[in-house]
């Protein structure tokens, strides 16, 4: 009954302790968009999620890990820098692997814009998303050419009880997400 009751102390614990700390990497999550275009293209990006504005949370603050208890832990951008910093530096790569010119918005011939209503996860023995992301492309007259919106949810079940194996799968689905909301009619009108 005590090496039960020890294992099970020893397994919250340990669960407790992989809570703590935690990061996510989202300066990769904009896909290859494909863009060949001659346009300078500036790219800005506006976090709009209600618990940032409220400073309930930090602008890096993308989700949370729970500990045995249930105890909620913060995970933070691994940058260290806001979430829409780094959603600017994603989508900025990713435009420059295609050879397009980027520079900010006074310069710029189209404007990507994209504001995050909601982005965030929480984890604990299983996994839910939030997404709720808007884009839009303006030319330099500030017209718009193009919008798009994402807003979906979703629960992961997993076999891991490791955090990270967890939130790598949160990024994944983050980096599909990105890829939908970035659609066509976005690629296109950066062109």
């Amino acid at each position: 009954m005590l090496k039960k009751l020890c294992t099970a102390l020893g397994l919250c614990l340990s669960l407790a302790a992989c809570a703590v700390g935690n990061t996510t990497d989202y300066r990769d999550v904009v896909p290859p968009l494909g863009v060949s275009t001659a346009n300078v293209v500036a790219v800005t990006a506006e976090d709009q999620r209600p618990y940032v504005l409220a400073d309930s949370n930090t602008p890096q603050w993308v989700g949370m890990v729970r500990g045995g208890y249930g105890n909620p832990f913060g995970v933070h951008t691994a940058s260290g820098q806001p979430l829409a910093i780094d959603l600017i530096q994603a989508a900025t790569d990713s435009l420059k692997a295609d050879g397009v010119k980027t520079a900010p918005g006074t310069d710029a011939d189209r404007t990507l814009s994209i504001v995050v209503k909601n982005w965030k996860s929480d984890t604990w023995y299983h996994t839910s998303a939030y997404f709720d992301v808007s884009a839009e492309v303006r030319d330099k007259t500030g017209q718009s050419l193009a919008m798009n919106m994402v807003s979906e949810k979703k629960r992961f079940e997993n076999d891991s009880l490791l955090p990270s194996v967890k939130l790598q799968q949160v990024h994944d689905y983050f980096k599909e997400l990105m890829d939908k909301l970035l659609n066509p009619s976005i690629r296109q009108a950066l062109n």
